[in-house]
């Protein structure tokens, strides 16, 4: 069967390169409406890898791309050769028409393109016997229609209020951290909102101790930006609030206590070296500098011994001393 779609895949293929045939053909079958709004002229056919690899070679396609109101826009073109007709059509075409957008971003593109499927069917069955409609390729098309592919739902943290964001049950934690993770200010000032004494025993005890650690990492490394408070009285704060919270996970926390002291120390030994590093560099360039100086002022003076200038001169020149000239005399 997938040797049918040879002859069909040549003669379509071959009938669309011709820029004549492929215009009489588009003002054949596009709405006179659409028609008006593509500039004919900048018509042009894109490269094969444009087009979806099918896993059969039951179909035929080519992409055009084109200016519509000006703006670079995609014409898709396939064909259906299979005697036995592709229900899901519509997700095959939806499929393909964002992959085409998402090449056309790839670009450097900044928006996206208007893209036109057609659908050249010549199947065994007439007319043409499942809809055009994406909805219906699903099990219950009136609720996806109700239900699917609309604006995606929005949850903007950084309108809520605190107190709104409590009312989300234990989702509530993830989201206070997420909302003042970028605030500058010491993290104790909206610690206690989210150190609910029963909300953060419920999720140490009943949903899961790894989460709970997961928890405090978060709001010790992202929120309260270890290094920072390692280097002040809020960490020891911070954990005692988490102490008085959940008594339970005592253990838990003074061990990540424990860990962030020794990375802590890390970091501090580390700062040392780099400082002493730096400064060793900083002393070796300007000993070098100095003995750079100091090579140059003896050649201007060996310079000027061949001219045959006086000690003072040559003093005055280079500033070398009595000993160093004496030393270049002999």
């Amino acid at each position: 069967m997938p040797d049918i779609s040879k002859p069909h895949d040549k003669l379509f293929k071959g009938t669309l390169q011709h820029r004549q045939i492929t215009l009489d053909w588009l003002k054949a079958h596009l709405p006179k409406r659409i028609l008006k709004l593509i500039d004919i002229s900048t018509l042009k056919m894109v490269p094969n890898e444009l087009s979806p690899k099918w896993p059969d070679t039951l179909y035929s396609d080519v992409v055009f791309s084109c200016k519509i109101k000006g703006q670079l826009s995609y014409i898709y073109i396939l064909a259906e050769h299979q005697s036995s007709d592709d229900e899901m059509m519509a997700f095959r075409i939806l499929c393909y028409v964002v992959e085409l957008m998402n090449y056309h971003l790839k670009q450097g593109h900044k928006k996206l393109p208007i893209v036109l499927p057609l659908v050249l069917y010549h199947g065994g069955k007439s007319p043409y016997p499942h809809s055009r409609a994406i909805w219906e390729c699903f099990e219950e098309p009136k609720l996806a229609k109700k239900l699917a592919l609309k604006p995606f739902q929005l949850i903007d943290l950084t309108v809520m209020s605190d107190e709104e964001i409590n009312t989300h049950g234990l989702a509530s934690v993830m989201e206070i951290l997420f909302k003042h993770y970028r605030e500058k200010q010491s993290p104790l000032t909206w610690l206690e909102v989210l150190l609910s004494e029963e909300k953060m025993t419920t999720i140490y005890t009943q949903v899961s101790r790894d989460y709970f650690k997961d928890v405090l990492r978060y709001f010790i490394e992202i929120c309260g930006r270890a290094s920072d408070l390692a280097e002040s009285d809020d960490l020891d704060k911070s954990l005692a609030l988490w102490l008085n919270s959940v008594p339970q996970a005592k253990e838990d926390i003074m061990t990540f206590a424990q860990q962030l002291e020794k990375r802590g120390e890390k970091r501090g030994e580390k700062r040392g070296m780099q400082q002493g590093m730096q400064q060793g560099m900083q002393q070796g360039m300007q000993q070098g500098m100095q003995q750079g100086r100091q090579e140059t002022k003896f050649e201007i003076a060996k310079e000027l011994l061949a001219d045959g200038a006086s000690k003072e001169k040559i003093k005055k020149y280079t500033g070398l001393s009595d000993q160093d000239i004496e030393v270049l005399l002999h």
